[in-house]
């Protein structure tokens, strides 16, 4: 049975907490402020010694102003002896950030492996709604979100990239969100991505991971310079909101 560590037990890692239990692994410590613990302190290292030299995994589900700091501090302190890989919540490293190039990191992006994904697709279009209690949230503030682009339209850009296809993204203080696939040229078929089962994606990225293929840094090389660039050009937080954002697939 595979060991998991989990560090951050928010929203996000109830997703996590399931797929662990889909491939029948074990949690074996879960790290979070509300059981008193600090992110990204060394107390790590010697309050959860024996848990962390035992683990198979380690999965990275706090919030992204802290996912580089805590990748490296498991690659610098962890037992090289013991072999482990890390899994990481997008964005594993925000755009000032140096990229860690290392095979022992696997990234959340887990549209990727929606199970009627086409090869080919014409569009991948994303309007959000967001309001201004969005922005007084972490994930509203660019210092620790990495902006807009980094936190809500990573997936999207992702798939528009990894399809082939044009990208369309809008953010609205109000209105109806809509998330699609269009796979043919005329946009009547499509793939709706708000009613999708993100529980089943994160299974089978698990899945993948532990067969030794997850997504690993040096696969998304192209996605964090299409981010960080098209961050400059529409904005980072506020100063995107109202914009229509289109991205050719000749840019990406």
């Amino acid at each position: 049975m595979k060991k998991f560590v989990l560090i951050g037990d928010g929203r996000i890692a109830k997703y996590h907490r399931k797929a662990i239990e889909h491939i029948e692994g074990e949690i074996i410590i879960v790290i979070d402020p509300k059981n008193g613990d600090e992110f990204p302190r060394n107390i790590f290292i010697n309050k959860y010694r024996l848990y962390f030299d035992s683990a198979d995994y380690f999965v990275i589900c706090s919030p992204s102003n802290f996912h580089y700091s805590q990748i490296k501090f498991i690659l610098d302190n962890i037992s090289s002896w013991n072999p482990f890989q890390i899994i990481c919540e997008k964005p594993a490293f925000l755009p000032w950030e140096p990229i860690i190039n290392s095979d022992l990191i696997n990234i959340v992006l887990q549209l990727r492996y929606l199970p009627s994904l086409p090869k080919k697709a014409e569009k991948v279009v994303a309007h959000f709604v967001r309001d201004e209690e969005y922005f007084k949230h972490w994930q509203g503030d660019p210092r620790k979100s990495g902006g807009l682009f980094f936190h809500l339209y990573i997936h999207f850009i992702d798939l528009a990239i990894h399809l082939g296809a044009d990208f369309e993204g809008s953010i609205s203080g109000s209105g109806k969100q809509k998330r699609f696939i269009e796979t043919g040229p005329l946009g009547l078929d499509i793939i709706d991505l708000e009613n999708i089962d993100n529980q089943l994606c994160y299974n089978f990225l698990y899945e993948a991971v532990l067969e030794g293929k997850g997504i690993k840094p040096k696969d998304i090389f192209y996605l964090m310079w299409t981010l960080a660039r098209n961050s400059e050009l529409f904005g980072y937080s506020r100063n995107s909101i109202g914009k229509t954002i289109k991205i050719g697939r000749e840019l990406l």
